[in-house]
Order: C-alpha cells, then structure tokens, then sequence
C-alpha cells in the first residue's frame, strides 16, 4: 500500500526507446498502463488475435462470443481485493464511471463471509470513513474493461497492442547484459524485430520468457528450474451464471433487495478441518448471478442449479445458512434456462525464484502468473499482479538517470519477491490443511499446522469478535495488512482464551 500514491505519476522525463510487453491479459494491461508513464512507447504482444479488435474491449462484455482459448477461467467467477480497486483508480480517470457503463458494480468490500455456519465480523468501526470499496466482476468483465481503459489512445497515446507471439530475443553486442530487442511472429506467420529498453514476461504459466532467455543465451531453462517450487493443491470449481430478469430481481429475497445488491451476496467458508467445499454467490455485471462451488480433492462439482443446491447443503456448518437463501435457490430455478457453467481444474501452484537467478538481462521482468501462481480460490490473483507493477513502477521512478540499470532486473525480482511472499505463505497455509494436496519437493503439509492452528481459532474468534475479524478482513482484502497483525499480544490472548475454553469446557448447571 505504501507504493500506491507512486501509481499514475510520471516520470519528468521519459525513457527512451519501447518498453515490450510479452502477453495481454490484466498482468500484461496494467503492467503496460504504469509503464505508459515512465517510457517513450509501449507495445504488448498478444496471441489472441480477438483481442486486439473491438470485440475484444466491447462495453458489455457478456456478449462477447469469440472464445478465450488461452484462459481457461475466462468465464468463472473472479474475486477483486480493495487493493485491487485501489490501484485501479490510482491508474484510470473516471474508473467508477467507467465500471458503471460496463455494468460492473462497485460497492463495499463486505463479502459477506460465512464462516462454516456464522458470519465474519466485518471491521466497520475500524474503519476511518466508510467500509473500502471494491468491484465485483468476473474475470471476462475485468479484463474486458482493463483492455479497453488501456488501449484508449486519446488517454494512452503511446500504447499499442499487436497480435502475434515473442518467440526470441537478441542480445545488445555494445550492453552483453541486456537485451537489444525481440522477435515477434505475427499471427500471419510473418516474422517482425522490435527494438526494447524494458521486455517484461506477463505470458502467464507458460513463461515463455524463459525458453527465450535460453535461446538467446542468457540463461538455461535447467537452472531456471531448480528455482521453481511447486506443489498440487488438487482443487476444482465450477462457476454457474444465470441472467436474472428485473421482474425475478424484484422478487429476489435477498437481505437489501437485489436491485440496490453492491455485489457480493453470500460465500460460504467450511471448517478445513472437517470438510474441503467452500461456495460463493454474487451479482456481477450485466444483472447476472454466480454461483462458484469449489472443493479441494477433487470430489464432482456441480452444473446445475439443483447441483448446487446438493453442494451447500453438503457444507458442514455450526448452524444452518439463513433462510432467505435457500428460497433464493428456489426462485432462481426461474431462469435455470439461462444457465451457463464453466469448470476449472487447477493445475499446481508454483513460484519461480528469479530473484535467485543469476545472468538475467538487466532489461527483462516477469510479472504476475509468468512468477507465481496461487489457488485462485483466495480471489488475489490479480492483486499478485498488481504487486509486482507495483514493485515496477516504484523501482522506474526511483531511477536517477534515465535508463534501465545494469541491476534493475536484480533489484525488481527482489521487491517483487517481498511483495508476494505474503499471499504465496497464505495460500499455501490453507492449502497445506487439506489431506490431497501434495506438498512441494523437501517439505510436508505438518510443515505449516502451528501456524494453521492459530489461524483455526482466530477464523473461529471472528465471527463474533470484530478485532479478530479486522485482521483476516484487511488481510483478504490485501489492505494495510503484514504478517504480524495477527499476532498482536491482545489477539493471541484472545485466541489462547478461546482454545482454553473449548479444551476445557464450563458445565452450566
């Protein structure tokens, strides 16, 4: 948070030459929108050759037909933290206008959380003014709004998207350290040259940037490899969206109505420890309703409305949901027809340690999947992105003189790494509790329970005190959260008391 007010600012003067921006989708956008401040040019390669077009940035991206055939989420559910929307208005004019002409609700980031039968204490009165505000979006309406704010020319003059792959890179014979420019094969099958001051790798899992580093000469993809820590979370959901007319919206029984609804309408968090489902429910662009059902291990998931029905009731809860909710579900089997379902296997987790590496190009980053990959579950995905453009823009401003340094590359993967390691941690705390997944090479899941323990109590601590909730709230919305906030002395007091008091239980006589 404390590198955000250097968001949106620009250099005095710009630096010379193009900054290429290997991949277009919100990691490639919003790394592409900072740098637009910093250097002369941008130019981001995209594969998909839909997007470049105007279908690609469509206000009401919902009717969008082409497939996202290099994302495989495209149409699930997403989750968008406060920092997330902060950062976005660091970086876009009129951002809440334009997320009101998309159809995108922006609302306050109360995600109405139930924690397996109770729900989290959200910290309004922690709060200096109103609870933060967030979006909620799926992740075609995301992406879809990013690209077209991005590629505005009136407002991003020196931003160009083209379609094609960067498939190698040569070295600067006068800079053996840095890369001179790339080699982009067009759609067409052409071959074109551009020349780079900054290549940044935002092409996702598939880290491209690695195979064209090796070509090139500067590293070998084997050491590359020993720095990559991987393991399985073995989960899957499946995202259901129905297309809710005004006249079932009136009828709605949802707590405020849905018509004056912000987003988020019910998430559904089991105890870990003795269940792996988890459900949540949000209005998102366009008046649509989804419905993600996810669950670790790999069990069936629904596609169906009454499929989703069986998948909650399954949930193991202190106390039932509330019932409003499930004649929700009812109601909602008015419009079943309207019903679309995308389900996602997730592959493992992994985080390549460049900030390890030795002989990268002074003039090459990766940033967001192209680094790291968490369980998307945990709804931080595009706030690891914005992390390392964060960690990008503080380290260009920083600059004295107006080029890339021999050791910019060094000096961002090592801010970079500072800044994602807390989402890496926490993902993998709650994914190491669940007996399918496979751990990383050289550690085991037990590696993870003192801490996992402690995070069981203050979960079961928030639902009735706001403290407790201030902390895991700040720290899913990624706001002025650390790793010690949960560890103040009053709230391990707290946490210990609880424990002690469902160790030793008092009789009421």
């Amino acid at each position: 948070m404390n590198d955000l007010p250097l968001l949106g600012t620009s250099r005095k003067n710009k630096i010379p030459g193009t900054a290429v921006i290997c991949g277009g989708s919100i990691a490639g956008l919003l790394t592409a929108r900072a740098l637009h401040d910093h250097l002369e040019r941008v130019v981001i390669v995209e594969p998909e050759g839909w997007l470049s077009g105007e279908e690609g940035r469509v206000i009401e991206s919902w009717t969008q037909r082409q497939p996202r055939k290099r994302l495989v989420q495209y149409h699930s559910q997403n989750g968008s933290t406060g920092f997330l929307y902060a950062g976005f208005k660091r970086l876009f004019t009129n951002f809440d206008e334009e997320c009101r002409v998309s159809g995108i609700n922006v609302a306050p980031a109360d995600f109405r959380i139930n924690l397996y039968g109770e729900y989290l204490k959200v910290p309004h009165s922690h709060c200096s003014a109103a609870l933060p505000k967030t979006l909620y979006a799926s992740r075609q309406a995301l992406e879809t709004l990013l690209r077209r704010l991005t590629l505005h020319k009136p407002a991003y003059p020196n931003i160009t998207q083209v379609s094609g792959t960067v498939v190698g890179a040569t070295v600067d014979l006068s800079q053996p350290g840095y890369i001179q420019g790339v080699t982009v094969r067009t759609n067409d099958g052409a071959f074109s040259e551009i020349e780079a001051s900054l290549v940044v790798d935002c092409s996702g899992p598939t880290q491209a940037g690695i195979k064209i580093l090796h070509r090139a000469g500067f590293t070998d993809k084997e050491s590359l490899s020993q720095l990559k820590v991987t393991f399985d979370p073995k989960m899957a959901y499946s995202t259901l969206c129905f297309a809710v007319s005004p006249g079932l919206a009136a009828r709605l029984p949802i707590p405020g109505g849905f018509e004056s609804l912000g987003g988020a309408i019910i998430a559904v968090l089991c105890d870990l420890t003795k269940d792996t489902k988890t459900f949540a429910c949000v209005k998102q662009e366009g008046n649509i309703v989804s419905m993600c059902c996810g669950a670790w291990g790999g069990s069936d998931l629904p596609t169906t409305l009454s499929g989703v029905r069986e998948h909650v009731a399954s949930i193991t809860l202190t106390r039932p949901l509330p019932p409003w909710f499930w004649d929700f579900l009812d109601l909602m089997r008015e419009v079943q027809d309207t019903c679309t379902c995308s389900t996602v296997r997730i592959p493992p987790s992994f985080w390549t340690h460049y900030e390890k590496a030795q002989n990268l190009p002074s003039n090459w980053i990766a940033i967001g999947d192209s680094v790291s990959r968490v369980n998307p579950v945990f709804g931080q995905g595009s706030s690891k992105a914005l992390l390392g453009v964060l960690a990008a823009n503080t380290l260009v401003c920083g600059l004295k003189e107006n080029r890339v340094p021999s050791d910019f590359s060094l000096r961002f993967f090592k801010s970079q790494a500072n800044k994602i390691k807390l989402v890496w941690n926490n993902a993998k705390l709650v994914d190491y509790g669940m007996p399918t997944t496979t751990p990383a090479a050289g550690e085991d899941r037990a590696s993870c329970s003192l801490s996992r323990w402690f995070m069981r109590r203050l979960q079961e601590l928030s639902r009735t005190d706001e403290q407790a909730g201030s902390v895991l709230w700040h720290a899913q919305m990624m706001l002025n959260s650390t790793s010690i906030d949960a560890l103040h002395p009053i709230l391990v007091i707290k946490v210990l008391w609880l424990a002690l008091r469902r160790s030793f239980p008092v009789s009421r006589t």
